[in-house]
């Protein structure tokens, strides 16, 4: 029988062995069958951080209030986890992008031309494009964003507050990649919001 793969680099408090601050932030973030998440186990050496952090995910996320799609919600979570290698975010939020978008041969191309850095040419869709630079730049050269990227939002069509909200969510998934990377946060048995099961050949101890 194969060894279990750890769950991440450093010790980590399960959730039948955890109490106080820590097993009231896993009752707050556990998933409806109960279970909490391999994101949150592997953050269980700073149990004050998981439900701030938590909260806000879920405020940039699953928040009625953002004028965003949800579908471009997720895209844009997935490619600043592309940019930042972080192949845990990519697969999550790259089915959660799919199953909101409601195409999956679309998804895929997309999310293709992504991985492949081929969507400025293939990409149609001006607001979405102007969505993915901004993305890019805020990622890759956040030193070099200026007021000119964000009169290029306006001009795609974007309200200061779905702005507002790109900001948060390009910054919150680079503060997310970086966690799982530098914890070695392992891929559960599942991925995305719909539950879709991994394939075990897959799964590497650095996502």
């Amino acid at each position: 029988m194969a060894e279990k793969k750890a769950i991440a680099w450093v010790d980590l408090i399960p959730q039948d062995q955890a109490s106080g601050d820590l097993a009231a932030a896993y009752d707050a973030v556990k998933d409806t069958d109960g279970e909490v998440e391999n994101l949150y186990l592997a953050m269980s050496q700073t149990p004050q951080a998981i439900r701030p952090a938590d909260d806000h995910y879920r405020a940039l996320l699953h928040n009625k209030d953002s004028p965003l799609a949800p579908w471009l919600a997720e895209l844009v979570a997935t490619y600043v986890a592309i940019l930042c290698g972080c192949d845990y975010a990519v697969r999550n939020h790259g089915a959660n992008f799919a199953m909101y978008l409601g195409n999956k041969v679309q998804a895929d191309e997309i999310l293709t031309a992504l991985r492949d850095n081929t969507w400025e040419t293939s990409l149609k869709d001006r607001a979405l494009i102007a969505a993915l630079r901004y993305a890019q730049k805020l990622s890759l050269e956040p030193s070099q964003v200026n007021e000119a990227d964000i009169e290029a939002l306006r001009s795609a069509g974007y309200c200061d507050k779905g702005i507002s909200y790109l900001v948060q969510l390009v910054a919150s998934f680079a503060y997310w990649s970086r966690m799982i990377n530098g914890l070695g946060t392992r891929l559960g048995e599942s991925v995305g919001i719909a539950k879709e099961t991994t394939e075990p050949s897959r799964e590497k101890s650095s996502e």
